[in-house]
């Protein structure tokens, strides 16, 4: 099954208000319309069906529905380009169409475009930097753990990857 955040569990991404325990809001962190539960299980020590379902019983995540086609276009910071699921641990990810347009300096919205830029090109690799966004505070902190997802990115899929992801987080 994939999962996909609602916009209380976005919100909840920024609150911290209702999931206290680490390995559930890094679960929460990690979730992204793209990833199935069955890779999130097997790459994430300590996690537990449990987990998924505690987060859907607080509305903070729903299942994906199988088919891209009936996925609502209103929730665009979750909305993702998965157009192979079944071998989106194998093969690379692109980016969601909903970050290729320019991005105000909102910091709730940059914080989901990062969160999803790092979801989308790095995967699990991207880790520790989800959890660096998680633990800024100001759009300064967010913007420098921006500037190191983009040399990830740069690094690991070239400069036009990182190019495109640099346009999807400052616009132009």
């Amino acid at each position: 099954m994939i999962w996909s955040k609602t916009e209380a569990g976005r919100a909840e991404v920024q609150a911290r208000a209702l999931v206290k325990e680490r390995l559930q809001r890094n679960l929460l962190l990690l979730i992204d319309g793209v990833k199935t539960e069955e890779m999130l299980l097997a790459n994430v020590v300590g996690l537990k069906p449990e987990d998924f379902k505690f987060l859907e019983s607080l509305n903070l995540i729903a299942p994906v529905p199988s088919s891209s086609s009936s996925r609502s276009s209103s929730s665009s910071s979750s909305s993702s380009s998965a157009s192979d699921r079944g071998n989106a641990a194998t093969q690379p990810m692109s980016l969601p169409p909903s970050l290729d347009e320019p991005l105000s300096m909102d910091y709730g919205q940059f914080t989901a475009t990062l969160t999803q830029l790092i979801s989308s090109e790095l995967g699990l690799r991207g880790f520790t930097l989800t959890l660096a966004v998680e633990k800024a505070s100001t759009i300064e902190e967010l913007r420098a753990v921006g500037e190191r997802v983009l040399e990830q990115i740069r690094e690991r899929k070239g400069e036009a990857v990182a190019e495109k992801a640099r346009r999807s987080l400052y616009g132009g």
